[in-house]
């Protein structure tokens, strides 16, 4: 159904208003004309103030009333269709309390849950979204996103509507996208600069500076740190995880190899004096925490 434009309906609310405040004062000043005055004037003048007075009109619950019956059974549909529709981050955001409409279910994003439904909506969006970091991003974390999104829309789209998956695999993209913005407040609120390191900064463009009670010299100094910047890196790891089945019988495997292959290079760049053993233990560990992921949707 196609939304209803709020700010149409409040023009035709205070247009039908304004015809009724002419009204009124058409009849008002007819009533002033044909009432004696006295030798000032007075009743005139004081009905003339009356009316000058625009904001002493009440415009209440009847002129409302009559401007939405107006309005015709489709539009009342669609002004009933809006009342009590919440957005879809109402799934992730549940400290938000959120309303029954008028056939007693919760409409979000523009489709009906029963409570029983956005319980079950909000449990599954909020338990893999507790599984993603909140902070700083690595390409481990961006990686752990679009699992997490593959398991939410997998799940939802065994369990819900074909409606309803929709609005929670939506949900579990603004999740994310928040992730990200979170990150960008975080960096305003921190002095940075550029990695200029040819490798590494290739990679983790950013450094940032820490504090001089929290190092062991007790000076001020930058740090690296594993943020992910190479924006193009982390669309192909995205786009990679994405295009794998992870409900497949060879997904461990497949993503595993994946990983191995985008990200070799990257901690190389990170890690330069270490033995490739170690390089190869950090991204197993990281693969790990992909598979547990994974591993969400068959429990």
């Amino acid at each position: 159904m196609i939304g209803i434009n709020i700010t149409s309906l409040d023009r035709k609310v205070k247009d039908i208003g304004q015809e009724i405040y002419a009204a009124k004062q058409q009849r008002d000043e007819m009533l002033a004309k044909s009432s004696p005055e006295n030798k000032d004037g007075g009743l005139q003048k004081a009905i003339h103030e009356k009316l000058s007075d625009r904001s002493n009109v009440v415009f209440g619950d009847t002129a409302a009333t009559l401007s939405i019956s107006a309005l015709g059974a489709e539009e009342l549909e669609k002004v009933r269709d809006s009342w009590n529709n919440h957005p879809v981050s109402s799934l992730y955001r549940t400290e938000i309390p959120i309303n029954k409409n008028a056939e007693g279910a919760y409409k979000i994003g523009g489709v009906s849950f029963t409570e029983e439904e956005l319980g079950a909506a909000r449990k599954l969006v909020t338990g893999v979204g507790n599984q993603l970091k909140a902070g700083y991003l690595s390409y481990r974390d961006y990686a752990k996103m679009e699992v997490a999104q593959k398991v939410v829309e997998n799940t939802a789209a065994a369990g819900f509507s074909e409606d309803q998956a929709k609005v929670i695999g939506k949900a579990m993209r603004d999740y994310n996208n928040d992730l990200v913005e979170r990150q960008s407040e975080m960096l305003l609120g921190r002095t940075t600069r550029v990695n200029d390191d040819p490798e590494s900064g290739r990679y983790f463009g950013v450094e940032v500076l820490v504090p001089g009670n929290v190092t062991q010299s007790g000076s001020a100094r930058y740090a690296s740190t594993d943020i992910a910047t190479d924006s193009e890196l982390i669309k192909t790891l995205r786009d990679s995880i994405r295009a794998v089945d992870i409900t497949g019988k060879n997904a461990a495997s497949e993503l595993k190899t994946l990983y191995q292959d985008i990200m070799k290079p990257v901690y190389a760049a990170q890690y330069p004096f270490q033995r490739e053993s170690a390089i190869n233990d950090a991204m197993d560990k990281d693969i790990k925490e992909l598979i547990a992921l994974m591993d969400i949707e068959k429990r």
